[in-house]
């Protein structure tokens, strides 16, 4: 069983003749051995890995059904084109990549990773695929769904990064002129790497809007806490066969249902 995750002649050929997402991540990483090993392998002077003998890919395949689903309930997306293989020339530049999936105008893509990486270094170990399989997809989001040991799980969105994405093309550009060439290719010192959607860090110090609304926030945050406690307070002292209590300008009515509503004199509770 654990063979069939070695790739045919023919899907050993076209993984050869151009550059996938697995790729993407080498050619970001700034590794330079895993760089010359894929270019090696891009020249026909090395065979890949053999995946059936890797246990984390082995793991990531078998349990993809799984992360799949577990996506769609959580998310309430359906996933399509799982499997499909898409390419892109881009003036020259041979792109491909194989989804795992589409969720409605977004990539899919499931890992199996260990525990000892935080979601920040996850999502950046894999934003170079996301964003290669993003632009060989033509399209402008991304799901990130990733099973942590075997107890957790946490999915992020990407939302395609233009800068990020030029320096991916230049790199990719940059390694695949060394293929043909036949020149060791060296690694281009990473950029910065994109956020997901929803955890940008963003100063507002220099909005007007934003001093002006904080300040009131400020000032009247204490008032709320004194109003909440206070009600927590009068609600405690409403004995529990009263209908209706009421003093100092303040009425506690008790409903049918059994909560307590809060009114002063003189104003319908």
């Amino acid at each position: 069983m654990l063979d069939t995750l070695g790739l045919s002649a023919e899907a050993k050929a076209a993984r050869r003749n151009s550059i996938g997402g697995s790729d993407a991540n080498i050619i970001m990483s700034g590794n330079p051995e895993r760089l010359i090993q894929l270019w090696r392998e891009k020249r026909g002077e090395a065979e890949p890995e053999d995946l059936s003998n890797n246990l984390a890919v082995v793991m990531g395949s078998f349990t993809e059904p799984l992360n799949c689903a577990w996506f769609e309930k959580q998310t309430g997306l359906k996933v399509t084109r799982r499997g499909e293989v898409v390419t892109f020339d881009m003036g020259g530049l041979p792109l491909a990549c194989t989804l795992d999936g589409i969720a409605e105008d977004a990539v899919f893509e499931a890992k199996h990773c260990g525990v000892r990486n935080t979601d920040a270094e996850l999502f950046e170990r894999y934003v170079g695929q996301l964003t290669h399989n993003c632009i060989v997809a033509g399209l402008r989001r991304a799901f990130l769904s990733c099973f942590k040991g075997n107890g957790d799980w946490m999915m992020m969105e990407y939302a395609l990064d233009d800068d990020y994405a030029a320096a991916l093309i230049e790199a990719e550009r940059a390694f695949w002129a060394c293929v043909q060439s036949g020149e060791p290719p060296a690694p281009l010192p990473p950029p910065p790497a994109p956020k997901p959607v929803g955890v940008r860090e963003v100063d507002m110090s220099t909005s007007n809007a934003w001093t002006i609304w904080a300040a009131d926030y400020l000032e009247t945050e204490h008032h709320a806490v004194r109003h909440e406690r206070a009600k927590r307070e009068i609600k405690a002292l409403v004995p529990d066969d009263a209908s209706k209590c009421f003093g100092a300008g303040l009425v506690v009515n008790r409903t049918k249902a059994g909560a307590l509503r809060f009114a002063k004199e003189g104003e319908a509770a």
